[in-house]
C-alpha cells in the first residue's frame, strides 16, 4: 500500500493539475475483473481549467490538428486521469480533448490484481489500450510474459519533445530496440526533507546552502547527521522508508539495471560495496531511527518536533494540503539526495511518470497521441505556472520550496537514475528488497549478503536474459 500512495501523489504532482483517484465506475467492459467491486467516490464536480488556461491550451500547436479517427483511449488502473472530486482537468488533457477529439475511458481495477485484471482482458479479447508503468514493476518481466507492446510503430521517440532524462530512461525500457514503456517526465524519486528551525536551533549548515556551493555529499549529510544526533535523549538523524535504495541509486549504480536490452547485476560492484558500508558504518552510530522501536511504523512527526533531522521521503510526501507533521508553514525545506562523492556526476534517484502499451490495444495511434499530448504539456511554462499555483495555495509552498523544486528536477532530468529489480521477477525482487536494506536496518555486513544472494540473483538473471535473446 505503501507503492499505491506514493504512485498516486506522485503522478498527480507530475501530471501537474491531473485527477488521481484510486476508484471509478465500473462498465461493461470491466464486469469480468476484480475491478467490478470499485466504489465511485466523487462527491465534487470536476473542475473545468479556467478560460484563460483554456485559450493557452487552444493556442498549443501539436503540429497536426486533425481529430483521431478513434479518439477513445482505454485507460486499466487503479487511478483515473480523468477529473473528479473537484480536481481541475489536467492541461494534457484538455490538450488531448480540444486538439485530437480525445477522451480517456477509465477501467478501474486495484493496485492489488491490476496484472491479473490485464491478463484477463488480454486473453478475452478485450484489452485496454494504456496501463502505467510508474511503479517501475512493469519492465522487463511483465513485457517478456507478453502483456504489452512496443510504442516504436506509433510513437516517434526521436522526436525534441522528449527531455533528456524522459528520453533516456525511455531508451532504457527496450527490448530488441524496441520501447515498451513511454517515459514522458522525470521527477526527484526521494528528496530529503527537513525542518528549518531545527537547523538553526542545532547550529547546523543549511542542506540548501550547501547545495547551491557544491558541497551537498555523502559526507556533507553524515557529518551533520552525527552532530545532530543524541540515541540516550530519542534524538536521530533520518526515518522512512525510501533512504537505503535511493542512496544506492546516487552511485549511478541501480542494483538490477537494464541497457540495450540485457539485464544485469551491481550486487558484486565496488560503487555498491561503497554505500553498504557506508550505510552500516552510520547503522554503527545509532543515527538512522531504530524502526524495531516504533513497531516498523516511521515517524514524520518527528521532524516538526525537531527529533529527527531528516525524512527523506520522495517529493510526493509534501503533494498534501497539511504539511503540519514536517513544520509550520516557512519551516519546511527539502534537498535532493546528497552526491556521491566519488562518482562522476550528481546521480539522482528517478521517479518517472510512465505508460505501457497493451498487448492488442485497440487503440494504439490514440494512445500515442495522448502520451504525445503529456509530453507537451511537461514542457509548456503555462503548465508549469498552473502546477507553481497549485502549490502555494493547496499546499502551502514557499518561494524558497519552488526553487528548490525546480533545481531538483533540473538535477534529476541531467542524471536520472533508476531500479529495475521491482520489474524482473518476483523472485529477483525478493531476493534483493530486503536485504540491501539490511546493512542499514539490522547492522548487517554488506559482504555476507552479498554472498548470500549474488549467485542466485544472477541465476535469475541469466534465464530472463536467455528469455530475451531468444524472442526479441
Amino acid at each position: 500500500m505503501k507503492n499505491m500512495k506514493k504512485t498516486l501523489a506522485f503522478v498527480s504532482a507530475l501530471a501537474l493539475m491531473g485527477s488521481v483517484t484510486a476508484c471509478g465506475g465500473s462498465n461493461e467492459s470491466t464486469a469480468s475483473t476484480s475491478a467490478e467491486t470499485s466504489q465511485t467516490t466523487e462527491t465534487t464536480p470536476a473542475k473545468e481549467l479556467d478560460e484563460d488556461d483554456k485559450a493557452a491550451v487552444a493556442e498549443m500547436d501539436i503540429g497536426e490538428d486533425e481529430k483521431l479517427e478513434n479518439g477513445t483511449v482505454k485507460w486499466l488502473s487503479f487511478w483515473d486521469l480523468n477529473p473528479a472530486n473537484g480536481k481541475p482537468k489536467s492541461v494534457e488533457l484538455e490538450l488531448f480533448e480540444t486538439k485530437y477529439g480525445g477522451k480517456i475511458e477509465y477501467i478501474p481495477t486495484t493496485y492489488e490484481t491490476r496484472y491479473s485484471d490485464l491478463s484477463t482482458q488480454v486473453l478475452g479479447g478485450t484489452s485496454p489500450d494504456l496501463f502505467p508503468a510508474a511503479d517501475l514493476d512493469t519492465f522487463p518481466g511483465k513485457a517478456i510474459a507478453g502483456m504489452f507492446e512496443p510504442f516504436d510503430d506509433y510513437l516517434d521517440f526521436d522526436s525534441d519533445l522528449w527531455s533528456v532524462g524522459a528520453k533516456k530512461l525511455s531508451d532504457a525500457h527496450t527490448l530488441g530496440g524496441k520501447h515498451y514503456v513511454a517515459v514522458v517526465s522525470t521527477d526527484a524519486g526521494c528528496v530529503c526533507i527537513y525542518n528549518k528551525r531545527t537547523i538553526e536551533e542545532n547550529g547546523l549548515s543549511d542542506p540548501a546552502e550547501l547545495l547551491e556551493e557544491g558541497n551537498w555529499t555523502w559526507d556533507t549529510f553524515k557529518d551533520m547527521c552525527v552532530e545532530f544526533s543524541d540515541p540516550e535523549n530519542k534524538k536521530y538523524a533520518f526515518d522512512g522508508w525510501w533512504f537505503e535504495i535511493n542512496f544506492l541509486l546516487t552511485t549511478g549504480k541501480p542494483v538490477i539495471d537494464m541497457q540495450d536490452g540485457v539485464i544485469t547485476s551491481n550486487l558484486l560492484s565496488p560503487e555498491m560495496e561503497r554505500a553498504e558500508n557506508f550505510m552500516l558504518e552510520m547503522n554503527k552510530m545509532d543515527l538512522p531511527l531504530p524502526k524495531a522501536e516504533y513497531d516498523w511504523v516511521e515517524q514524520p512527526q518527528r521532524i516538526a518536533e525537531g527529533n529527527t533531522l531528516f525524512y527523506p521521503c520522495g517529493v510526493w510526501a509534501l503533494y498534501e494540503a497539511d504539511l503540519s507533521k514536517f513544520g509550520a508553514e516557512g519551516e519546511i525545506m527539502f534537498v535532493p539526495m546528497p552526491k556521491d562523492p566519488n562518482a562522476d556526476n550528481y546521480y539522482l534517484p528517478s521517479g518517472v511518470d510512465a505508460y505501457a502499451l497493451c498487448k492488442s490495444a485497440p487503440n494504439p495511434e490514440g494512445a500515442a497521441a495522448f502520451m504525445k499530448c503529456k509530453l507537451m504539456a511537461v514542457g509548456d511554462e503555462k503548465t508549469q505556472e498552473i502546477a507553481e499555483k497549485q502549490y502555494r495555495e493547496d499546499y502551502g509552498w514557499t518561494d524558497e520550496m519552488i526553487d528548490m523544486w525546480h533545481k531538483t528536477k533540473e538535477l534529476t532530468n541531467e542524471n536520472p537514475v533508476i531500479d529495475f529489480y521491482a520489474g524482473t521477477s518476483s523472485d529477483i525482487y525478493d531476493m534483493v528488497h530486503n536485504p540491501i536494506k539490511d546493512a542499514s536496518y539490522n547492522g548487517k555486513d554488506w559482504a555476507t549478503t552479498r554472498d548470500e544472494i549474488s549467485g542466485a540473483v544472477q541465476n535469475e538473471i541469466d534465464a530472463l536474459n536467455k528469455e530475451i535473446e531468444e524472442n526479441f
